[in-house]
């Protein structure tokens, strides 16, 4: 009787052990439900987030576009362009011009302090007189001791005289000959310091070598500059000057494209600062060595006729021709525009671009008339100056935002 109350007893107690499994299998249909929701939200910022499209601008032709052989960069730069320096060391005390003069060749530009310069040249050209006044008295004693030389001959032939007196009229005459002759090379050396002293005080006052535009001042009154101006900045320069008519641009050109060019081969010049604007221009000379780390040459290209307001240091592209252009041709544009060749895809049996107007993109077909290196020709297409897609994305759709980044960006 007893075992069978245990028994039943037993049998009313809770296994709290298999509780907690329960309550876990209850609990995972919960967190597959918000794994699946966090999913959904994540794919959903992903597929809507609005990608990054690199875009170029549709352009004009250039002019002369088709005769072109190749085309390179290059800057603006002067065949004559000198930082100007004193040829002798000493305090500045005086910047004639400043940045932006015209100067004529001779026009001084500076002044050194010169008071050390003109004590030595008033010293020399004391040394100079008195080794003129030494000479003359020389040469008065030469002429008295061969006079007397010609009468003591006379009165030893008859022989009024000894020959020993003779003999000293002789040594007279030849010592006051020799002293004749050392005055004047005195003389001389004398000449030449005071022409030196007068040379160093003429270096004080630095002139203008060419005709040219002062582009850079360097140094201000007061300072203590070297004899002359070395590769570091500023050693002895005074003015950086540049003669504003021998402008050209220098371009560099790959060694493998350098058989395609020749001396007096015409060119086309278009300058960053003046972009819709091309200047006739010609090949002047190629620098006979090649730069080995670029594996470039520089190639000197001078214009027809400088055009106003370029400056030194402008960038500039150089179109090389194949065939001389008449100067009407430079105001005249292919029909054609030009896009990247990789904006133009082909979809649905026909080539289009995408276009990007108001942050989102569109499709629009377009015509290749042909394909000129990286670019092609665009018989029909949208306007100059619309963004386009370069290599654009399978996953572009109408209508769908995009952020913009330019081309080279």
């Amino acid at each position: 009787m007893a075992e069978a109350q245990a028994q039943k007893l037993a049998s009313l107690k809770i296994d709290r052990s298999a509780h907690p499994r329960r309550k876990l299998m209850r609990r995972w249909p919960l967190w597959v439900g918000l794994a699946v929701v966090l999913a959904l939200v994540v794919g959903v910022a992903v597929v809507g987030r609005a990608p990054s499209v690199r875009v170029a601008e549709v352009r004009e032709a250039r002019p002369g576009e088709q005769q072109t052989e190749l085309s390179a960069a290059g800057y603006v730069s002067s065949r004559r362009r000198s930082i100007i320096a004193p040829q002798v060391a000493g305090r500045l005390v005086e910047v004639a011009v400043d940045e932006g003069d015209a100067v004529k060749k001779g026009q001084v530009l500076a002044r050194l302090d010169d008071r050390d310069a003109r004590v030595a040249a008033a010293r020399i050209r004391a040394e100079l007189q008195a080794a003129s006044q030494r000479l003359i008295a020389a040469r008065a004693t030469a002429t008295r001791a061969r006079s007397d030389l010609v009468r003591a001959e006379q009165l030893a032939m008859a022989q009024v005289i000894t020959r020993a007196s003779l003999e000293e009229s002789q040594a007279l005459a030849s010592a006051s000959s020799a002293e004749e002759l050392a005055a004047s090379a005195q003389l001389t050396a004398a000449q030449r310091a005071a022409e030196a002293a007068e040379l160093q005080l003429a270096h004080t006052v630095v002139r203008a070598p060419f005709s040219g535009t002062v582009v850079r001042k360097l140094a201000d009154e007061g300072a203590v500059l070297a004899p002359a101006a070395l590769e570091q900045e500023n050693v002895g320069g005074i003015v950086e000057l540049v003669d504003l008519g021998a402008l050209e641009v220098e371009a560099e050109v790959s060694e493998e494209q350098l058989p395609r060019l020749e001396l007096g081969q015409p060119a086309l010049v278009f300058l960053d600062a003046y972009p819709d604007q091309a200047f006739l221009a010609k090949v002047r000379s190629v620098r006979p060595a090649i730069d080995r780390s670029k594996a470039t040459a520089d190639v000197n290209v001078e214009f027809e006729e400088i055009p106003p307001g370029v400056l030194p240091d402008m960038g500039a592209r150089v179109a090389f021709l194949k065939e001389e252009l008449p100067p009407e041709a430079l105001t005249k544009k292919d029909a054609a525009l030009r896009v990247p060749a990789s904006a133009v895809v082909r979809d649905g049996g026909q080539s289009v671009v995408w276009v990007v107007e108001d942050g989102k993109v569109k499709r629009q077909p377009v015509r290749v008339a042909q394909k000129m290196g990286d670019e092609v020709a665009l018989a029909q297409g949208p306007e100059p100056g619309t963004q386009v897609v370069v290599s654009p994305e399978g996953r572009l759709r109408p209508g769908r935002k995009v952020k913009v980044r330019t081309e080279g960006g």
